[in-house]
């Protein structure tokens, strides 16, 4: 076998899908949909300081916008200068310009896992890959509260999950100073993210399995909460 599948299989999917089957199993009246909400629960307080940290990062690096903006105009034509002096910024700081990459790298492996596990339908022959001490359930319904199959598409979850990721976005923002530069490269990106991405996912809920889409729901409603305290907090 191949190594990276391997590690990929037996440190990263197998004890996902094992968590998700546990919680089938465990909750009454096996509801699936309720399944994929505890088990993104689980996972979001799982994330929740790299999640921290990398808002902290976030607020920290809009703070020293004016600074790294000055340096980057006084050094506009010497990058090796420029690059000292802003990682010298940022060691006297404290502050890592790359926190806030840390949680998409950690939450992009987790999504393509889920994707490959509900994508396939979950497929009873997936069951073979349970822990010894998680009990086979024979198969699984996708079906939640009897009304929903979330081994399909579904354009209300697709707009629910549209929504509720702009909104996440737009208070993930951090505030910019006053005297920031309108055309900063990372607000570009941020309005890029809070438009694009939404309408991105109301698009793939068409073809994406629907458990997939309320996974990321269910996370966008927990961000949305999560920030709001945090606001109020500062």
């Amino acid at each position: 076998m191949n190594p990276f599948l391997f590690i990929y299989t037996e440190f990263l999917w197998r004890p996902l899908f094992n968590l998700l089957i546990f919680i089938y199993n465990t909750i009454p009246g096996h509801d699936f949909g309720l399944a994929v909400v505890l088990f993104t629960l689980i996972i979001r307080g799982v994330l929740t300081p790299i999640h921290a940290r990398a808002q902290r990062a976030q607020r920290e690096l809009a703070v020293l916008q004016p600074e790294i903006q000055r340096i980057q105009k006084e050094h506009k034509n010497n990058r090796e200068a420029q690059s000292k002096t802003l990682m010298s910024l940022y060691a006297e700081h404290k502050v890592n310009p790359f926190s806030g990459c840390l949680l998409m790298l950690v939450q992009v492996p987790v999504l393509i896992t889920l994707f490959n596990i509900f994508g396939k339908g979950l497929d009873p022959s997936l069951l073979s890959y349970l822990y010894s001490f998680v009990l086979n359930p024979g198969a699984i319904d996708p079906m939640s509260f009897g009304v929903l199959d979330l081994s399909k598409g579904n354009i209300v979850l697709g707009v629910l999950a549209a929504v509720t990721q702009f909104f996440q976005t737009k208070l993930s923002m951090p505030v910019q100073p006053p005297s920031a530069s309108k055309n900063d490269f990372a607000r570009a990106m941020q309005a890029q993210m809070q438009y694009v991405f939404p309408v991105l996912i109301l698009v793939w809920s068409y073809t994406l399995p629907s458990a997939l889409t309320l996974y990321w729901t269910v996370l966008n409603l927990i961000g949305i909460v999560q920030e709001t305290m945090m606001k109020k907090k500062m």
